[in-house]
């Protein structure tokens, strides 16, 4: 029942992670230093207008004061952002940061751009939640020190081509808009920008050749939309590192996309629909990848075909899948695993030969699964170093049990970790490193227990917890023959 109740609360996770939607933004302080009549107020080197009765830009723009380094309009009612009445920023040329918050930003295109000419420090721009349509980029090419462009919760249906020459820009936000699909010709001349986040969009088609025209790009971020398989693109000077396509509509993985991305590291499918592994396998496509994340799928059956694009993976996550079955030789082709996230499945058994050659294991995570019994062959080809968490699984406390705790006990796994009885009944609920097995259990290779499956040597937690009791309690007896040495001398 446990497992039944994890599933479902990580099936609700999904559904809510999946629906979020801009809303208002909001107030953003209620206490301020200096409020003005306007409302507005300082904070710091901060100018801060935050109401709806700013429907006029005098309201507030004799209140600036020149050295300004960070202003921000929000939930205001006012036009002056349509109507281009941006002359007030003219004096600011200490502003670093400009942003603007309103349901009423519709257009820019009565904007002068000689406005913002000599704000040469602007480093950060946001123009969000609102009404805008489109971006008109020729109005900000002056801004050339520009490192960050925030254009989120607008509704933008496209990003339209044309220059951007932000020689600068390090970071664009365009997530939570109402793109459909994006072209090359629309990111030209950004050959410094790290970060392109078009999550919570609307984009159904996708080609690696978009990222072709930025050299320094790291991290796509394409989660929250409508793709079902990304276009590939051979890419000759790209570096992307991390390529984020959670919560997406892929029924598979496509590792043979990525071959032109040589520095990929990170690759996120989380919660999409894939269940089966790669219809075309292209061996050693993405050598470079070190982490694959398929939590949140429907993956029932765990093959090597999942991995086998990937030689150099050091972690995986198919964690909340409905896995039932792993295949023996699942990790064939990823000896350098350091941790796998199995947990919240529908596992019942590990294959005996699941980790071998997989010496270099720190963390394997199989709780909330519905594993009985875990034979301990399966683990003696692991480092003792490792941690295993296989609690919140039924597992039945016989006679199989007690090497398994004596193998835990010697690991690395904290004993609060340690997994417990669900059966026989008058073990339920006790921790393996307790519970009282029975006293005929039948000779093996490992020495049997008599009395109970506390092995002889302790978890080093349990060990570190002694010791440190023994100390305290020696410093405290100390003490008090101290403070009756002291008071017999007075």
């Amino acid at each position: 029942m446990l497992h039944n109740a994890v599933l479902f609360i990580s099936l609700v996770s999904r559904i809510l992670i999946s629906h979020q939607a801009c809303e208002s933004h909001p107030d953003f302080y209620d206490e301020c230093e200096n409020p003005f009549p306007s409302g507005c107020c300082t904070l710091g080197t901060a100018f801060i207008c935050n109401g709806a009765n700013l429907t006029d830009v005098n309201h507030f723009a004799d209140e600036i004061p020149q050295t300004c380094t960070s202003l921000t309009v929000a939930n205001t009612n006012g036009s002056f952002i349509n109507n281009g009445d941006w002359k007030f920023l003219s004096n600011l040329t200490n502003l670093e940061e400009l942003s603007f918050f309103s349901q009423k930003m519709s257009h820019l295109w009565d904007l002068k751009p000689f406005y913002l000419k000599d704000l040469v420090k602007l480093k950060v721009l946001t123009l969000a939640y609102g009404d805008l349509h489109k971006f008109p980029v020729e109005k900000f090419t002056n801004l050339m020190s520009l490192m960050y462009l925030n254009l989120r919760c607008n509704k933008f249906q496209s990003i339209g081509e044309g220059n951007w020459n932000f020689s600068s820009l390090n970071t664009l936000v365009l997530t939570e808009n109402r793109i459909t699909q994006v072209t090359s010709e629309q990111f030209r001349n950004l050959d410094n920008l790290s970060t392109l986040d078009l999550s919570h969009n609307r984009i159904y088609f996708f080609s690696l050749k978009v990222l072709d025209s930025m050299p320094n790009l790291k991290h796509v971020k394409l989660s929250f939309n409508r793709l079902t398989h990304v276009s590939d693109y051979r890419l000759q000077h790209v570096n992307v590192k991390t390529f984020t396509l959670n919560s997406n509509l892929f029924a598979s993985l496509e590792p043979f996309v990525f071959n032109g991305l040589k520095s990929l590291q990170n690759i996120d499918y989380r919660n999409n629909s894939i269940k089966e592994p790669p219809m075309i396998n292209s061996q050693n496509s993405v050598p470079s990848a070190l982490r694959l994340s398929l939590q949140f799928n429907v993956i029932e059956i765990l093959s090597p075909q999942f991995f086998d694009n990937f030689p150099h993976l050091k972690n995986i996550n198919v964690a909340d899948n409905r896995i039932r079955h792993i295949e023996e030789d699942a990790f064939r082709s990823v000896p350098n695993l350091t941790v796998i996230n199995m947990r919240i499945n529908e596992i019942d058994t590990i294959p005996r030969q699941l980790f071998q050659h997989l010496g270099n294991l720190v963390i394997v995570e199989l709780q909330f699964n519905r594993i009985q019994v875990l034979d301990v062959h399966v683990l003696t080809p692991l480092p003792r170093y490792v941690k295993i968490y296989i609690h919140d699984n039924p597992i039945v406390c016989d006679c199989q049990v007690i090497p398994l705790a004596k193998w835990l006990s010697l690991s690395a796994t904290p004993l609060n970790n340690f997994p417990t009885c669900q059966s026989p009944e008058d073990l339920q609920n006790q921790n393996i490193y307790y519970a009282k097995l029975p006293q005929d259990c039948p000779h093996s290779t490992q020495k049997p227990v008599t009395t109970s499956i506390i092995p002889t040597s302790y978890p080093e937690t349990h060990t570190n917890h002694y010791i440190l009791g023994l100390v305290i309690g020696a410093l405290t007896l100390v003490m008090f023959i101290s403070l009756i040495y002291f008071s017999i001398g007075l």
